[in-house]
């Protein structure tokens, strides 16, 4: 059961908590439905997820088992055969295709989207330069994207590319991060062979920088409250404190763990929601 559970990967459903966008962005956190339906969203993601990450151990066994970690992953090891890892993965993916159905056909398609793109990602584009990172990122604003159609509503222009550059932060902190890792993971990931620490440098404080100025734009030009401005430091303080944790630590490669464990992350999460919700609901208005 234990190697059930590694195999699926529950620590990396935090990533699917993105599919609240819908609500908090929406305006609709006070409504229970609002709530309970972005819920089965991440429900429907989480499933496909699991599906994906089951998809891509099928096809990097061979890498994994070479790797001082990785080869303790459920496969790799010899934990969970091929083909019950298999038969779990196509479950899930049905499951997760049958529930967004009922989320209507904007939620639906994004969960389509979402398999689709990310069974091409395992077996061929993760190892395509630049590609592989953009790949991530769609999957973070499908997401996204998801919890929004799933209430009815049509995203702004804004939310989806500050949704979409904010992953693609995240992703070259993940690929720095694995590059300073040397030979292991470059063993186990072909495609950082093409990647160098300059240039991964770059990448990562021009989409930084990006992230950071499409969320303001969000806050000033997406119809909504333009106090929402005021919460631009708070995201601001995270990406860089984040960017610094990547010259500092290994962490990086692994993202979800941080959200989970670090406290200075998560008190900016909590710091953001609050500032949030009180300039929203509170409908403050410090600039016109």
């Amino acid at each position: 059961m234990n190697a059930l559970i590694r195999l699926i990967r529950p620590t990396h459903w935090t990533k699917n908590l993105a599919a609240f966008a819908g609500a908090i962005f929406g305006g609709r956190i006070g409504q229970p439905w609002a709530l309970a339906t972005d819920f089965c969203v991440f429900v429907v993601f989480s499933m496909a997820s699991s599906a994906v990450y089951i998809l891509n151990d099928l096809c990097d066994v061979e890498y994994d088992r070479v790797h001082p970690t990785k080869r303790f992953r459920p496969i790799a090891s010899g934990e969970v055969s091929r083909g019950t890892a298999a038969a779990i993965g196509a479950v899930l993916a049905a499951l997760s295709i049958l529930g967004s159905y009922f989320l209507g056909l904007g939620t639906w398609l994004c969960v389509l989207g979402y398999l689709s793109m990310n069974a091409l990602y395992s077996i061929r584009l993760k190892h395509v330069l630049l590609v592989d990172v953009i790949c991530i990122a769609i999957g973070f604003a499908l997401r996204v994207l998801a919890g929004v159609y799933a209430l009815g509503d049509l995203p702004t222009a804004w939310i989806v590319i500050c949704a979409f550059f904010l992953a693609l932060f995240l992703a070259f902190g993940k690929r720095r991060a694995e590059l300073g890792e040397a030979s292991d993971d470059i063993e186990s990931r072909p495609v950082l062979n093409r990647y160098d620490a300059r240039f991964l440098d770059s990448l990562l404080d021009g989409s930084a920088t990006t992230a950071i100025l499409t969320y303001a734009l969000f806050t000033a030009s997406s119809g909504k409250n333009p106090s929402l401005i005021v919460t631009t430091p708070i995201v601001y303080f995270a990406v860089t404190y984040y960017r610094r944790l990547l010259q500092t630590s290994s962490e990086g490669a692994q993202p979800e763990q941080i959200l989970l464990n670090d406290r200075v992350i998560q008190g900016c999460v909590v710091a953001w929601l609050l500032t949030f919700i009180i300039i929203w609901y509170g409908d403050l208005r410090f600039f016109g």
